[in-house]
């Protein structure tokens, strides 16, 4: 037990030495959820906004009329209530004055949108999209009060009914669990993700640590005391096993204070079990501390292991859902991605902050990870053997 104090004591000197390796550890994580979670407010704020729209239709004309209508019933659109010609239209849209334009043709017999062609293509897309769904509205209510003018004598009560009265009203719901206070939010989507982001990149002090052993011969010192090779990784694991526990405290923290108080973001909710939490939060941070435990065996030079673990580190991030949901990405790397820790790590805190999941939930994503832990740790102390 004295042995294990001494190489805790020792862990602890090199960790505190590395000012570097602990701003990676604690500052860049809180940075990197700001910079994202503001950087998605922002996307949505845009596109939440309504962009200008001109509509040129002939006098009386009942199709351009009920496009004006739903247009500014619709939230999407600012409609710009000048008179312009259609040659106008196209030339304000050349100029960039409007993004769009709806032109009605003699007689309701066809409808032009004339889009500006210098937009970024996802915007441009979700705003042709947005406009075909309210021109294709109009489109219809115009054809049905056609036909039921044809159809039946006329009803000026009935000519006054508005046709949104008579479809089935559309709700919203989140599919979580029945009872659930839980509501999605940019923070409750980022913090499990960026949690498992900065106790990965341990990766980077702890392969420092074990190369810096091997290169300056501490570790060939120590091994002569004796000291049993259990014992030194032993402190490694505790050491940085804690150090991934302030981790996911530090993000904790940021999610319920620093993006709610300062920025305004909604707070972090955790409705799951506090065991599961816990089971949840040391199977990752076993996972994390394997890894660097691998990278630091198989490394011979820091910069092999700075390089190699910070790449990878990015890597998995990526296709494990950290700045890009899984369902936006291809079924081969979702299929990848299914084999990352990482990825075993962010869907167990999924479970519990956004379904509102319980142990037995969280049992498979933390069975694996205890044991990829198990398996880097016995590699690990292979490699060491074999390397004398």
């Amino acid at each position: 037990m004295q042995k294990l104090f001494a190489a805790l004591k020792k862990e602890w000197l090199i960790l505190i030495r590395d000012i570097p390796g602990l701003a990676i550890l604690f500052l860049m994580p809180v940075l990197l959820i700001l910079v994202v979670t503001l950087a998605q407010e922002n996307a949505l704020k845009s596109q939440v906004e309504k962009s200008s729209v001109r509509i040129v239709s002939p006098p009386g004309s009942l199709l351009g009329e009920q496009i004006i209508s739903d247009i500014r019933s619709s939230g999407m659109f600012n409609l710009v209530s000048d008179s312009l010609s259609r040659e106008e239209i196209y030339e304000s849209i050349r100029e960039g004055d409007i993004p769009i334009g709806i032109l009605v043709a003699e007689g309701d017999t066809a409808i032009t949108l004339v889009v500006d062609p210098t937009l970024h293509e996802a915007y441009k897309t979700t705003l042709i999209t947005a406009a075909i769904f309210v021109l294709q509205g109009a489109s219809g209510k115009v054809m049905m009060r056609q036909l039921l003018a044809v159809s039946q004598p006329y009803s000026p009560l009935q000519n006054e009914v508005d046709l949104k009265e008579m479809l089935p009203p559309i709700r919203q719901e989140q599919a979580v669990k029945a009872r659930s206070s839980i509501q999605p939010t940019p923070v409750q989507n980022n913090i499990p993700g960026f949690i498992l982001f900065a106790m990965f990149f341990i990766v980077i002090p702890l392969s420092g640590s074990v190369i810096s052993e091997k290169n300056e011969g501490s570790m060939f010192r120590l091994r002569t005391l004796p000291v049993p090779l259990a014992t030194m990784l032993g402190a490694k694991v505790i050491l940085y096993l804690l150090v991934c526990i302030v981790q996911f405290l530090l993000m904790l923290l940021a999610g319920y204070s620093l993006l709610h108080l300062v920025f305004g973001f909604p707070k972090l909710e955790m409705a799951g079990s506090y065991p599961a939490m816990a089971v949840a939060t040391v199977t990752a941070a076993l996972g994390a501390v394997g890894f660097g435990l691998l990278v630091g065996s198989g490394s011979r030079t820091h910069s092999q292991a700075a390089l190699f673990g910070s790449v990878m580190v990015v890597i998995l991030g990526i296709i494990s859902g950290t700045f890009l949901p899984i369902h936006v990405m291809p079924k081969a790397i979702q299929q990848i991605s299914s084999l990352s820790p990482i990825r075993w790590g962010i869907d167990n805190y999924l479970e519990l902050f956004i379904r509102d999941g319980n142990l037995v939930d969280i049992l498979p994503g933390s069975l694996w990870l205890l044991l990829f832990f198990i398996f880097a740790l016995l590699i690990s102390m292979l490699i060491f053997a074999k390397r004398n």
